[in-house]
């Protein structure tokens, strides 16, 4: 009885700690809408451009929107593995490195994760071995890619080996979508999908590039693209990602999509980080260089609007 009750005291001290853990460096309720979105606007294009009949099936959307946020978390918590000297050094307040969560629950969670996306995607051999392939790209990010020392001096070299990831991820959803469907692999219209898993990666890289633009005052050791390419060139390369993102939504929501309203959803989301870069450059300071929430605006704009024109509109 009382190795029992150390267990259940064990699991519920993990349990704690991993819920605050999640709390502040993986918010749940975000994520999970991020991964709805997703795979509601994957599931609706896929049915859209092959002419399947009736609306999407909830089974499908349920499962893209699992391994769409299953990966996101296991990429956090390699992060949290892989990241830990660093954080040490420049972010002491976070939860691994102050000690509130525990290496030994980072591990534990991670592994969890990893069986819980492989055995989602092990119904069927396709999505499986797309499954193992994504996890394959994320274990060689974990490992730094075996350089280490290469990749940790450059930071457009990591961007560069990292974020293809990205499109791995949309691209497995794609044949999960695909083969919920009973769609063939070679039957895929590859060249419509990869035009919408550009657009995702854009936002995304728009996203990651806009989440390390800085004001003068406020550079460190860190290394940030703000440092690299300047405070205009860095908005610039954002805004640049942004713009594929835009023109390749506009394109696809004007040829398949439903009207007007679906186009406006985009170009909100343009026009709020637009003017969240233009503040930032009138007055750089701590203050406007906070652009992360703007390109995470237009991320989740750009994502409503293909499930607007997608998977909401009539078949």
């Amino acid at each position: 009885m009382s190795s029992m009750r150390h267990a259940a005291v064990s699991l519920g001290s993990y349990a704690r700690r991993m819920r605050d853990y999640l709390r502040e460096m993986f918010p749940l309720p975000g994520h999970i809408v991020f991964a709805l979105l997703a795979g509601s606007g994957i599931a609706g294009f896929t049915r859209t451009v092959h002419s399947v009949p009736g609306g999407i099936s909830p089974g499908v959307v349920a499962g893209l929107t699992w391994n769409v946020l299953a990966m996101l978390l296991i990429l956090r918590l390699m992060d949290e593995l892989k990241d830990k000297d660093i954080d040490r050094r420049l972010f002491p307040g976070r939860p691994l490195p102050s000690g509130r969560v525990r290496e030994s629950d980072i591990r534990s969670s991670l592994g969890a994760m990893i069986l819980l996306y492989l055995l989602a995607n092990s119904q069927a051999r396709v999505p499986l071995v797309g499954a193992l392939i994504v996890l394959g790209y994320a274990l060689l990010m974990f490992k730094r890619f075996f350089m280490p020392a290469r990749l940790q001096a450059s930071l457009p070299l990591t961007l560069v080996t990292h974020t293809p990831i990205v499109p791995l991820i949309w691209l497995q959803a794609f044949v999960t979508a695909g083969n919920g469907y009973g769609i063939a692999l070679r039957d895929l219209r590859w060249e419509l999908i990869d035009l919408y898993v550009v657009m995702l990666w854009s936002g995304v890289l728009g996203w990651e590039l806009s989440r390390k633009i800085r004001a003068a005052e406020e550079e460190d050791d860190y290394v940030t693209y703000s440092r690299i390419l300047g405070r205009r060139g860095a908005v610039a390369a954002a805004a640049g990602a942004q713009s594929v993102s835009v023109l390749i939504g506009v394109t696809l929501n004007v040829r398949y999509g439903p009207g007007a309203a679906c186009l406006a959803i985009i170009g909100a989301g343009a026009a709020a980080c637009a003017l969240g870069y233009a503040r930032f450059l009138r007055h750089p300071d701590p203050r406007t260089s906070k652009l992360k929430s703007f390109a995470t605006m237009f991320l989740f704009a750009l994502l409503l609007a293909q499930v607007c024109s997608f998977a909401l509109a009539r078949p």
